[in-house]
């Protein structure tokens, strides 16, 4: 479980987080939405340790993370695994060595050791084939596949995604949003997804939490936020009922292109 309580952060004199307070529940997956600046990525740093807190409080799995130093950071990062918008993959790296990059080149462990637990893993993912491959060899969504095997090499149990579907077509963003609930499942993951990407989320999200010019607001499944008589939610779930009808005739579009 991840937990914010009454969390304020500040940059420089800007206030980018006013006393956000959600809880994502344990194996399930919780969407930060709202628009861009609203501090929804600020929140996935202050979970990852990149970002402290001025004043409030946030759990990870349990543990009070809010005042560690970075020695004690390290350990908690170990319990997760980040998954950036741009995969952020090493071109010059091939799949098992951007896989297998952590253990091996950070910690230095011996690649005779970290190479069996690359390719287990590859394989659980149905990508052994694509070891010896590079980035630039992949489809975008098979990218996204190997920043998750990356990201999985420690068997996590938290899951993070900053904005996954960020510059992917409607019909590879509904691919990359099928792995998300695929890995939350498989592996038994608390997710955290970070998007503005509303129609991506829909089908996958089991809580919703609003950030809105460094307010929370936890609004419950994605049909609630839909349906939610809050002002601030209202006009939210009207942004979103657009995406989703243009995000349906696009991908009815990008489908019909394809050919038999």
């Amino acid at each position: 479980m991840i937990a914010f309580e009454d969390v304020w952060v500040s940059y420089a004199e800007q206030q980018v987080l006013r006393g956000v307070s959600f809880t994502a529940p344990t194996g399930q997956i919780t969407a930060l939405v709202g628009p861009s600046g609203s501090g929804k990525s600020t929140a996935l740093r202050l979970v990852m340790g990149f970002v402290a807190a001025d004043r409030g409080r946030i759990t990870v799995d349990g543990e009070d993370v809010t005042r560690l130093d970075e020695r004690q950071w390290r350990d908690v990062r170990r319990k997760m695994g980040m998954v950036f918008q741009s995969s952020a993959l090493f071109d010059s790296m091939t799949v098992s060595q951007n896989v297998g990059f952590y253990p091996h080149y950070v910690e230095r462990e011996p690649w005779r050791k970290v190479l069996p637990q690359v390719m287990d893993l590859l394989a659980e993912l149905d990508m052994a084939e694509a070891a010896d491959k590079l980035p630039g060899e992949l489809s975008g969504g098979m990218q996204r596949r190997v920043a998750l095997a990356r990201s999985l090499i420690y068997r996590p149990k938290i899951l993070l995604y900053d904005e996954p579907t960020t510059g992917l077509d409607p019909h590879m963003s509904a691919v990359v949003t099928e792995l998300i609930a695929e890995m939350n499942e498989k592996y038994n993951v608390t997710s955290l997804v970070v998007s503005h990407d509303l129609p991506s989320i829909h089908d996958i999200a089991t809580h919703v939490v609003l950030i809105h010019d460094g307010l929370s607001v936890t609004v419950g499944t994605p049909d609630q936020l839909l349906h939610s008589t809050d002002e601030q939610v209202k006009k939210f779930a009207g942004i979103w009922r657009d995406q989703i009808r243009m995000y349906a005739s696009e991908l009815a579009d990008s489908s019909d292109s394809v050919p038999e």
